[in-house]
């Protein structure tokens, strides 16, 4: 009982701290993204911010990348706080010059070190939750991202309009270099560090010892439902992240409507994200608690598809629907469901790519979906930026809803494909 409150106690720090600690980590990385109207009031056109978003998240992709492979052998305590520290002084040093290029160079700098969150939020939570209580939890601290980016729109533009777009970045930078040197004191790596016994070390070292050649990640990247996860999740995170960055100024420069309507609609986005993380985990836990997972195909598969195909839908309601006399709540109700079913797919992808790969590969097996996704998210900034600025928002939206529309068939015809990644004998149980 004694080592259950313990264990509970620690726990509860731990989360609390990451959870807070990774809101910030999403403020440092959107807090530009949120401001981006009042920032074109100062001559900065859409390829500028497209410049500025694109370097962040192409380097926001490989360090995400890197960190999962590096996390198996660094500090996962470290990993949080450093990353955490780093994104708060670039924001701290952003609002120091006027210079698209400078932006650009320290927005791909704020990308680099913004992949040091999530690896170590994962390690983090393999070695305090037992198995059975992974994905549970990845979808609650997940929704961190949603929770800051519901308020940061609306805060930060406060912030901006009223004190200048500076201070929407200063602040949440200053806050992110205290609640890094907490994050320090309060993350434990594993609870031996604290005088517990480890929950996963067992398991892992049985299964080392059971086998005679660890799977390597070449032997992952040979899997076809290895790269139907990521070609997917490339598509949701694209339109993800085309929604957050863009929508805003679709809805103000071609829709006509007022720049708080654009930051109800992130908002919004974000709030549906909230529910759609956890709402995802805890529904295909049943169902694969009701039909075992056997190798081929997944329980997990039919709410993907039924996630994108109302995704689907719902980006032709935004894109093709909303007009400048559109009811707000109407917009609000869009993006929810937007946001509801990108992030519940986005939170599944993880979980799939995990649960499906050998024990020892599968942060590495999660950093590599990941990697596609943030491409996704590339191919969401500069790329449609200029989409934009030579046609128009319409055209962008197009291809995303035939990038979906893709996605959707793709995952029908493959939905009882082999979903074993890498060698079947090294395989973890379900």
């Amino acid at each position: 009982m004694a080592g259950d409150t313990e264990y509970t106690r620690h726990r509860v720090v731990i989360i609390a701290t990451m959870y807070v600690g990774y809101c910030f980590y999403h403020l440092t990385r959107k807090s530009f993204g949120f401001i981006m109207p009042v920032v074109m009031e100062e001559g900065l056109d859409q390829s500028d911010l497209g410049l500025v978003i694109s370097s962040q998240t192409m380097a926001y992709a490989f360090s995400k990348f890197l960190s999962g492979l590096a996390s198996d052998r660094l500090s996962a305590r470290s990993m949080f706080a450093v990353g955490l520290f780093l994104c708060g002084v670039c924001n701290v040093v952003f609002i120091l010059f006027d210079s698209v290029l400078l932006y650009s160079l320290l927005w791909f700098i704020n990308g680099l070190v913004q992949g040091f969150g999530w690896p170590a939020c994962a390690k983090v939570l393999r070695q305090w939750f037992k198995p059975s209580q992974f994905g549970t939890w990845w979808s609650i601290l997940a929704t961190s991202m949603n929770l800051a980016g519901f308020v940061g729109p609306l805060v930060t533009m406060e912030i901006a309009t009223s004190y200048g777009w500076r201070a929407g970045l200063l602040i949440p930078g200053v806050l992110s270099l205290v609640l890094a040197v907490l994050s320090y004191g309060l993350v434990v790596d594993e609870p031996s560090h604290v005088g517990l016994e480890n929950i996963v070390a067992n398991t892992q070292k049985k299964t080392t010892e059971s086998k005679g050649e660890a799977p390597s990640m070449l032997s992952l990247l040979d899997s076809p439902y290895l790269w139907l996860i990521s070609l997917t999740y490339f598509v949701v995170f694209a339109v993800k992240t085309s929604c957050l960055n863009w929508g805003q100024l679709f809805l103000i420069q071609d829709k006509g409507h007022e720049p708080y309507v654009g930051s109800l609609f992130t908002s919004s986005l974000e709030f549906g994200g909230i529910f759609g993380s956890v709402i995802a985990g805890m529904v295909t836990d049943k169902m694969v608690k009701a039909t075992p997972l056997t190798g081929y195909g997944s329980p997990r598969h039919p709410y993907v598809i039924s996630m994108l195909v109302t995704m689907g839908l719902a980006l032709y309601g935004f894109s093709d629907r909303v007009e400048a006399d559109t009811l707000e709540t109407t917009i609000m109700t869009i993006a929810f469901v937007i946001g509801f079913t990108s992030y519940g797919c986005i939170n599944l992808f993880g979980v799939l790519a995990i649960e499906n790969s050998p024990s020892n590969l599968s942060g590495t097996s999660s950093a590599i979906v990941a990697l596609a996704a943030n491409f996704g998210g590339l191919i969401a900034g500069y790329p449609f930026g200029l989409i934009a600025e030579n046609y128009n928002w319409e055209t962008v939206f197009i291809i995303l809803e035939i990038s979906v529309a893709v996605s959707i068939v793709l995952f029908i015809i493959a939905r009882n494909i082999k979903t074993r990644i890498g060698p079947t004998s090294a395989q973890k149980s379900a």
